[in-house]
């Protein structure tokens, strides 16, 4: 029986030890890669926040409604679109859509949005490809889009996230931005790290043309410019570099020498729900993947180690004989009967073995 204990002990020890030593270099690289096909939904909501409705009624002509103390509700889809990347490149580059709807919640829809970026699956970086693309933001034609050559983290931060300055994606101004580390905090029981990204108030060129109806004017249209600021926090899922919560204070205006009129103003970011759902999803997943990419090698290295050399004792100790011509020595201990290192088979068993214990 303890052959078969032993032979038990050497194969679970190899595959420890196996397992242990590809864990990094193929399992955790394996894991350690985002989806082509990526499908996901995040819900974000602002309070008391002041915005720029525009619309057009049944006649087709164009409303600029002013709104505060709004509640906006943003909705984000992020759809992965594996056909768009060519095959050579599907183990490192990945291609990712997100559509953005926007609403003042009890009065009707703000903005839709969308946008096309390439990126490392590993590391999270935009890799400024020639389809990226996103909406012109065309109030004739929101459809309309335009080529935009991405730079620095979109989607994500990278697997195994440092303590350190990132560069994360700005939308209003068309160019990556450093957000820092500032600390760690606790979400729904799932560690993260916060990262804050802060753009003071800047004119965004360039300047473009708008009713006068924008500013509560009449006549001709008006110059203006954009003015345009934020603080963007982000909570980070360490080990896989998911976002668990956002949040950003917004405060984007529209100047002409009628006036200066809101356009986006507050702090809007994920919902509850969103945050809950999120942290507990990556939050298991993150700390399966930490034990993988980490402690996992030396555990399975060690353990398969201890178990292989268990089983090569088991197997190597021999059974007992017993010499036809001898008395039977259960229940007694003579001076044959040695304890410790030559126990381990080398001079026919210890006493528990050729006693028959």
């Amino acid at each position: 029986m303890r052959r078969v204990f032993g032979a038990v002990a050497l194969a679970l020890g190899v595959t420890l030890l196996v397992l242990g030593a590809v864990s990094r270099p193929l399992i955790y690289d394996k894991l350690a890669t985002v989806s082509l096909d990526q499908r996901s939904t995040s819900v974000s909501e602002g309070k008391n926040m002041s915005t720029l409705r525009v619309w057009s009624d049944d006649q087709g002509k164009s409303h600029f409604d002013q709104l505060t103390d709004a509640t906006i509700r943003s909705t984000r889809q992020v759809i992965g679109i594996p056909g768009a990347v060519p095959e050579a490149e599907r183990d490192t580059t990945a291609v990712w859509q997100t559509g953005v709807r926007s609403e003042a919640v009890g009065v009707g829809s703000l903005t839709y949005s969308q946008e096309i970026a390439t990126f490392d699956r590993r590391t999270g970086l935009t890799t400024g490809a020639a389809r990226d693309e996103r909406s012109a933001g065309d109030l004739d034609d929101p459809t309309k889009m335009v080529p935009v050559k991405h730079e620095g983290l979109f989607f994500k931060f990278p697997f195994a996230v440092e303590k350190k300055t990132y560069p994360w994606w700005d939308g209003d101004l068309s160019q990556a931005v450093d957000i820092s580390f500032v600390k760690e905090e606790e979400i729904d029981g799932t560690n993260t790290y916060v990262f804050q990204q802060v753009i003071p108030p800047t004119e965004v060129p360039p300047a473009r043309t708008v009713p006068a109806a924008v500013f509560g004017g009449t006549g001709a249209d008006v110059q203006a410019t954009v003015s345009y600021g934020n603080t963007r926090t982000l909570w980070i899922e360490p080990n896989t570099g998911v976002i668990i919560k956002g949040q950003e204070q917004v405060d984007k205006s529209l100047i002409s020498t009628l006036g200066t009129v809101a356009t986006t103003k507050g702090t809007i970011g994920y919902s509850d729900q969103t945050v809950r759902d999120n942290a507990e999803t990556w939050g298991s997943k993150g700390r399966l993947l930490g034990f993988i990419g980490g402690p996992f090698m030396w555990v399975g290295i060690i353990s398969g180690l201890a178990l292989i050399v268990l089983g090569a004792v088991l197997i190597g100790r021999r059974p007992a004989t017993t010499d036809p011509g001898t008395t039977s020595t259960r229940g007694r201990r003579g001076p044959d009967d040695v304890e410790g290192v030559d126990g381990l088979g080398l001079d026919g068993g210890t006493r528990r073995e050729r006693t028959g214990a």
